[in-house]
């Protein structure tokens, strides 16, 4: 062996070393957080005693989940963000537990935003800023966000930096979270029913798709073509000359949020038009969805307009789905609770349904019962999420997108409710499952 291939082979060697001790180390941080978190489900174990067995035991799992991926760090707080989203597979209070994930994450170190910044743009921070303020305005388990002032220009911005070591931290997590996955189904056959390393790995791969910035600025510029002809409906126009993988220069939106809405001189009957004609489009027109469309990434701008932030994460439907959603709220919404069983059926990528007659009967009977309390006041959205409690007893795993699908329309009927009670989603989305259903599939 000569000495170049004695050196290559010494830096495979020492390289292996590194990734072994990388996974050792990672393996027993999750050990301590494991324990930490088991005495958290101890002591909220104790509290669900005196209450609803079943409710209080899901919360108390959500509980321990919930410092698991606190202390675990951005990985496991977005995989706990994502999983937050699937109610058709985990229980309702565990789902409402996973969702406070939003607001857990510390912000990290200016120093480190500073040295991205200036290895991404290639330049001095002070360069291509005029002003950069330090604290960041927003801090997320991907990114986190400074305001600042180009120097070119003098235009007010927001500047999204990328968590420093989280490429190397989604890689070795995936990894391990793959094998738990496995490990688990093998010993548990619940865990087979919900698959849950397929589960594990779709939350991955969305990660994986959110921690390159460079995704979502092809979101922002597919979403303004979508949009080019709706003046309600925006998104922050991007800086492409301060843009990267890990860095992105974006106009900074002075908007107000919903509970700031009534000073703000907004036209509030305009946001909400705006709101449920912006989400109906995504879903049954574009096949494009913001799949992180909860208030917080909502801005709203006089006289009537809404802007969506944070576009990383997006659901992507083809005709088939899109067709199937929209006759999903056209038979639910109509009352036909054979069609809605049929639909979550033939769509579920798991199944293994023991009785399909007695799933059949519960979902008629569930939507006999939402049309006799009558559609006027009715949360189309909360019931179809009520529909997952009843897939997952009889062993059916909905589709991903169907429960993106609803968190979306969820936001913005919700917001609707709030502010215009007297809104009704089926009447609102009808023209758009109207065209979405006379449009023949792909290839048809």
């Amino acid at each position: 062996m000569d000495q170049m291939t004695a050196a290559v082979c010494a830096r495979a060697d020492a390289a292996a070393r590194r990734a072994r001790w990388r996974i050792t180390v990672r393996s027993a941080q999750m050990l301590r957080a494991g324990a930490a978190a088991g005495i958290v489900f101890l002591r909220e174990g104790v509290r669900a005693r005196r209450q609803a067995p079943g409710e209080a035991l899901a919360r108390a799992v959500g509980r321990a989940l919930v410092a698991l991926c606190t202390a675990l760090g951005a990985t496991f707080i977005k995989v706990g963000q994502i999983a937050s989203t699937r109610a058709d597979l985990l229980p309702r209070a565990l789902v409402d537990e996973l969702a406070l994930l939003r607001d857990r994450v510390p912000a990290f170190p200016f120093a480190a935003v500073r040295a991205t910044v200036e290895a991404e743009l290639g330049r001095p921070l002070e360069a291509v800023y005029a002003v950069f303020d330090p604290e960041p305005v927003a801090a997320a388990s991907v990114a986190q966000v400074h305001r600042a002032v180009l120097r070119d220009t003098g235009q007010v911005v927001a500047v999204k930096v990328r968590r420093p070591d989280i490429l190397e931290k989604v890689k070795l997590d995936r990894s391990i979270l793959l094998f738990v996955g496995r490990t688990l189904e093998r010993c548990v056959p619940s865990f087979r029913l919900m698959s849950l390393e397929g589960a594990l790995r779709a939350f991955c791969e969305a990660v994986e798709e959110q921690i390159h910035l460079a995704n979502e600025a092809d979101h922002n510029r597919r979403f303004q073509r979508n949009f080019a002809d709706d003046p309600d409906v925006d998104f922050p126009r991007l800086v492409p000359e301060a843009c990267s993988d890990a860095v992105l220069t974006m106009e900074f939106v002075d908007g107000v949020r919903e509970e700031e809405l009534e000073a703000s001189g907004v036209d509030v009957h305009r946001v909400v038009d705006a709101g449920m004609r912006c989400v109906c489009r995504m879903i049954f027109l574009h096949g494009f969805v913001h799949a992180d469309l909860h208030p917080g990434n909502v801005r709203f701008l006089a006289p009537g307009r809404i802007v969506l932030l944070d576009l990383g994460l997006v659901g992507r439907l083809d005709d088939v789905d899109r067709l199937a959603f929209a006759g999903l709220l056209y038979a639910l919404s109509s009352g036909d609770g054979v069609s809605v069983a049929r639909i979550f059926w033939e769509s579920a990528p798991h199944q293994q349904v023991p009785d399909y007659p007695a799933y059949e009967r519960e979902v008629v009977a569930f939507v006999d019962n939402i049309r006799a309390r009558g559609l006027a006041n009715l949360q189309v959205t909360l019931e179809i999420g009520r529909i997952f409690d009843i897939l997952r007893r009889h062993r059916i795993q909905a589709r991903s997108h169907m429960t993106m699908v609803n968190l979306a329309l969820m936001t913005a009927e919700g917001l609707g409710k709030r502010l215009a009670p007297e809104l009704s989603l089926t009447d609102a989305a009808l023209p758009y499952l109207a065209e979405a259903l006379d449009r023949p599939a792909a290839g048809a």
